[in-house]
């Protein structure tokens, strides 16, 4: 093994910086910095932003998780005892109180200068974890074997046209979360890839970290992240690898499952957060707290299945459409998508390795699961936001494989075919960016109803295309 000192000047010799890795997170930071919710609606926040925002004060200034009923809207909040408690998952509230308390002892509060304060916790909680995800997939993509161009184009793509960058502006888990999970998939990739997978310790450490920090972030991503185990059990390596890697990718989880349930305990008592299963049971609690824990209703089914079952299959096949292919539907936003399906169609040639056909088809899986979820449920589509935020969650990682199909030669009709749906998709998302939360949410084609926001100003009703009396 080589000196210190000569690996040190080695490391001075080389390339600092990657003019084509940082290109995604460039434009990024462009786009989006005047684009940022609190620069662009001064004083205005969705009901999720002010019940983690009110969490985030809390912790800093009085050292617990209870906030004021006052403090943040009673659709978010629920009761313990005499204690009022955001319904949200806590341990992103945790993670951006050491930002708060940072900026707090420099002058900047939620108080005294609210906008500035959470301009800069939406910019460090969400708008540099999207940033940090097209260097992420510019360097995942290697993997492919891929001209720095062409992966510095997928990398910026898989922010921009998968609707990722809309929610970069707000403050929201989903984003972050997204990052997590790709960030995980990127350490498995990295062992995997190794010549030197026994050295890879630290890395299985750190997927199980990402994956467990996307879990309690967006509780979904589990339905993801645990096909992480079956990845790395088709490793090609020893036996003694892959098991030691599987205790390695559970002891790195470790951390971030105990936070989650030492601040569930300390806090709401719920180890499920109640936000998931309130966007679930298509329930949102208006009226004065304490909210109660929402349960799954499936009465309306019920009902109708005591009609005919073709009333229920009906109802169910509309709400697939709808996330698929509707209003909220992740291919009518982002069409682009869909040449990430066909990249993991082009992994299952025989040519590509056991663990990467096995990623690829847990990407799939588990990209299905999170729609199945929420489209074979209650949800309330409305509640959905711009397009579908729920599926926010593993858009960067299906495009990703979108690397695998460039690999292959193309007529020049594709490739425009491709260049159409790409411009599409990115001008649907930076339109999005402009206001993807909003309180009211969307009731028809999201992207119409944003550009509308957009072209008359403040939102209304008219322009999302809610009825005025929904919110009431």
């Amino acid at each position: 093994m080589p000196p210190f000192r000569e690996m040190f000047r080695a490391w001075l010799a080389g390339p600092k910086i990657r003019p084509w890795g940082i290109l995604g997170p460039i434009l990024v930071l462009v786009v989006c910095l005047p684009l940022l919710r609190p620069l662009r609606h001064p004083g205005e926040m969705s009901d999720d932003e002010a019940a983690r925002l009110s969490t985030v004060r809390a912790l800093v200034d009085h050292r617990t998780l209870s906030i004021a009923p006052s403090d943040a809207p009673s659709s978010q909040l629920i009761r313990r005892g005499n204690q009022y408690y955001s319904d949200q998952p806590p341990v992103f509230a945790i993670i951006l109180s050491g930002a708060y308390w940072v900026m707090e002892h420099a002058g900047v509060t939620l108080e005294q200068t609210p906008s500035l304060a959470a301009y800069l916790l939406t910019l460090i909680g969400t708008t540099l974890p999207v940033a940090w995800t097209a260097a992420l997939v510019y360097r995942m993509a290697r993997m492919f074997e891929l001209a720095r161009p062409w992966r510095a184009g997928l990398a910026t793509a898989a922010v921009f046209s998968t609707g990722l960058l809309s929610y970069a502006t707000v403050l929201n888990a989903h984003a972050p979360a997204a990052t997590m999970l790709l960030a995980a998939v990127g350490s498995i990739i990295h062992v995997a890839s190794s010549k030197k997978p026994r050295r890879g310790g630290a890395w299985f450490m750190l997927a199980g970290f990402c994956a467990a920090l996307a879990t309690v972030l967006d509780p979904p991503a589990i339905l993801i992240a645990a096909f992480l185990l079956v990845v790395i059990l088709t490793m090609r390596v020893g036996a003694g690898v892959r098991v030691g890697g599987v205790l390695l990718f559970l002891i790195g989880a470790t951390p971030p499952v105990v936070a989650h349930t030492t601040a569930s305990f300390l806090g709401s008592g719920r180890f499920v957060p109640v936000s998931v299963v309130r966007d679930l049971s298509g329930r949102v609690t208006v009226s004065v707290p304490p909210a109660p824990m929402t349960q799954l209703d499936f009465e309306e089914d019920e009902d109708l299945a005591s009609r005919s079952w073709w009333l229920v299959i009906g109802k169910y096949s509309n709400r697939l459409v709808t996330g698929l292919l509707g209003d909220h539907g992740i291919l009518s936003h982002f069409p682009v998508l869909i040449f990430g399906v066909f990249g993991i169609g082009a992994v299952m040639h025989r040519n590509w390795q056991v663990w990467t056909k096995t990623l690829a088809v847990a990407t799939a899986v588990g990209a299905l699961l999170v729609i199945g979820l929420y489209c074979f449920s209650q949800a309330d589509w409305r509640e959905a936001m711009f397009a579908t935020r729920w599926f926010i969650l593993f858009v960067p990682l299906l495009l990703f494989w979108a690397g695998a199909w460039l690999r292959r030669p193309h007529s020049a009709l594709m490739f425009g075919c491709v260049g159409l749906l790409l411009f599409f998709s990115t001008a649907v998302s930076i339109i999005g960016a402009t206001n993807p939360y909003p309180r009211q949410g969307f009731d028809r084609y999201t992207a119409a109803g944003a550009l509308m926001q957009l072209i008359n100003g403040n939102p209304t009703d008219d322009a999302t295309g809610r009825v005025a009396t929904a919110r009431r």
